[in-house]
């Protein structure tokens, strides 16, 4: 569900931790690791539970407006089609999605407040008037307006920002990603299917295998792979070197030697990019120069071992 990058960030925020305190034993680390891919999944079902409330706040807001004493217009006119919405519907019927709301306790992470602001918020949109006014919307109606309250609205509401931000710390490495990947499955929303909103769960778990293997596997290899990189560091002490620039690098060639499934490119290309983003404003150009030579090395020593099609590239 995550994606690799977002696991190999919380893989080097856990050899962070070890970097600074060598003490840490490994399975106290993988522990972690594991939570907070957990965490990750909670974040996932607190964003789908919002999205059930927020449809179905349609039916409470019609219901104030109906027992009001003097009624407008708009008051009488109020529909809850949205309410009906396929994919809402289907995913109210997820047993999944059920059960891990009840196991981790989502409806508590759940501000009514919220709901009915952004519901307030959505109302006021032409789309959402446009929508409400279908006697009957298609599938593909009822899947582009659900990917509208997600980009327009769970994905900009200032004051859920603010109310996850406090529930979990992992809110801002992961919530645009989640958000993203639930756009894609509403993309390939299909009624006939069974797992509409958890397609990649078995892969999940051997993506968490992957990210428990990389964190190992570096720690183990520590020394081997500092005696790799520290020849490359032209002109630079070991010690000048960002500590995050160090474990960037310490990963990806971790990857090159012991992960024959994932090809070259994707390796470094993948830590260049975190590097742009964790550490310093120079570390782009450092980390990629360093790896390069890395690599070079490795294949004229016949140390990179791919297995498949364009995993040498």
């Amino acid at each position: 569900m995550l994606g690799r990058r977002n696991l190999r960030i919380k893989v080097m925020q856990e050899l962070y931790s070890w970097e600074m305190d060598h003490d840490i034993p490994l399975h106290k680390l993988e522990g972690h690791l594991s939570g907070q891919v957990v965490k990750s999944g909670s974040l996932y079902l607190t964003n789908l539970l919002y999205l059930v409330e927020i449809c179905n706040h349609s039916m409470v807001d019609k219901a104030k407006r109906l027992a009001k004493y003097i009624q407008t217009e708009d008051d009488t006119n109020a529909r809850t089609t949205i309410a009906a919405n396929a994919v809402i519907l289907k995913l109210q019927e997820d047993e999944q999605f059920l059960a891990g709301v009840k196991k981790e306790g989502i409806r508590n992470y759940i501000s009514t407040d919220i709901v009915r602001d952004i519901y307030n918020d959505l109302a006021s949109k032409q789309k959402y008037k446009d929508y409400s006014a279908l006697d009957k919307p298609t599938l593909e109606q009822d899947k582009e307006i659900i990917a509208f309250i997600i980009k327009k609205l769970l994905d900009t509401n200032k004051d859920l920002e603010h109310h996850l931000e406090e529930i979990f710390i992992n809110y801002d490495d992961d919530n645009g990603l989640l958000l993203h990947v639930l756009g894609k499955y509403i993309d390939a929303f299909d009624l006939a299917k069974e797992n509409n909103f958890f397609p990649g769960q078995k892969d999940g778990e051997e993506e968490l295998k992957f990210a428990q293997l990389l964190l190992a596997r570096t720690i183990q290899q520590n020394e081997e792979l500092i005696a790799m990189i520290e020849p490359k560091l032209k002109n630079w002490d070991m010690d000048r070197v960002a500590m995050l620039d160090l474990i960037l690098m310490k990963m990806a060639v971790c990857e090159l030697k012991y992960f024959p499934n994932i090809p070259v490119k994707v390796s470094i290309n993948e830590y260049i990019d975190i590097s742009k983003f964790y550490s310093t404003p120079k570390s782009k150009d450092f980390v990629n120069g360093v790896l390069d030579k890395v690599k070079n090395e490795m294949l004229d020593k016949g140390e990179i071992k791919k297995f498949g099609r364009g995993l040498m590239e």
